[in-house]
């Protein structure tokens, strides 16, 4: 019985709707052509036109991706620009600074560029892109607009080998340009220098500038060498020690820094020269 009640009570809705959109299809079928417009607009701004908009939305924000891609690509083709501007830019200050102090120099010179290194981390000579075709040879000073860096200890036609200033063997006559006292300098460990066979009666003091001698044949008078770092105080020495002549510890920091060469200038000498 309550099967048959739902079953009769379902068709009976089912009779209303059909009805209902019966009659109003018939309504529709009558009412003046105007007011079948603006109903059909009003019913497709309320069914489709959230679609219609949301589609809208969808390809305006497409369309700022594409300018976001567009003005990202442009950034980086101005920042790779501002890049290779500011590398010309320290190459051409470079370059300049490299001329006037070539200028300086009083030396006829053969500028060079470094080629290679040795392939451990410390490395003690370098290979530069000028040789005997060039007029280089073994023992010519070679120096950059900081200071001292080495000489020439084997020569190819067009490539030769600059042993550095920190390589164990290197040995050069140096003096202190405030006191004008003579040393040697040796490499000791790390890039640094000593300023070695100083008595401890002489005058070096820290912040002293130390520069080649002149003596030895090979390099000329004057070129830097680097700056004095510490020095060991006469007080740690005995009055015996110092009657026998005993020689300070004098640490001293190079000019050059070895770990980036790159432009390099090898002197010609007056007994070099034709």
């Amino acid at each position: 019985m309550d099967k048959l009640s739902f079953l009769l009570q379902t068709r009976k809705k089912t009779f209303i709707h059909l009805m209902f959109f019966v009659f109003l299809s018939f309504l529709l079928l009558i009412l003046p052509q105007k007011i079948k417009s603006d109903l059909s607009t009003f019913i497709f701004r309320f069914t489709y036109g959230p679609f219609y908009a949301l589609t809208d939305h969808l390809k305006e924000l497409e369309g700022v991706l594409e300018e976001n891609r567009r003005l990202h690509q442009k950034i980086m083709e101005l920042s790779l620009r501002n890049f290779w501007l500011n590398e010309e830019h320290l190459e051409n200050e470079r370059l300049r600074q490299l001329l006037g102090f070539r200028s300086q120099l009083g030396y006829e010179v053969i500028p060079a560029r470094v080629v290679a290194k040795e392939p451990n981390r410390r490395y003690f000579s370098v290979l530069i892109n000028k040789g005997s075709q060039e007029g280089i040879k073994r023992n010519m000073p070679v120096v950059n607009m900081y200071g001292l860096v080495g000489k020439i200890v084997n020569v190819s036609a067009h490539s030769s080998v600059v042993q550095l200033m920190i390589d164990p063997r290197f040995r050069v006559s140096a003096l202190d340009q405030r006191s004008r006292v003579f040393g040697i300098i040796k490499p000791e460990s790390d890039f640094a220098l000593r300023l070695d066979n100083v008595p401890i009666s002489e005058d070096v003091q820290v912040k002293d500038p130390i520069i080649s001698s002149g003596l030895g044949g090979i390099f000329p008078p004057g070129i830097k060498i680097g700056m004095v770092t510490a020095v060991e105080s006469e007080e740690t020495f005995s009055e015996e020690d110092r009657s026998f002549g005993i020689f300070k510890m004098i640490q001293v920091q190079p000019s050059v820094d070895f770990s980036s060469l790159e432009e390099l200038f090898i002197l010609k000498t007056a007994k070099e020269q034709p």
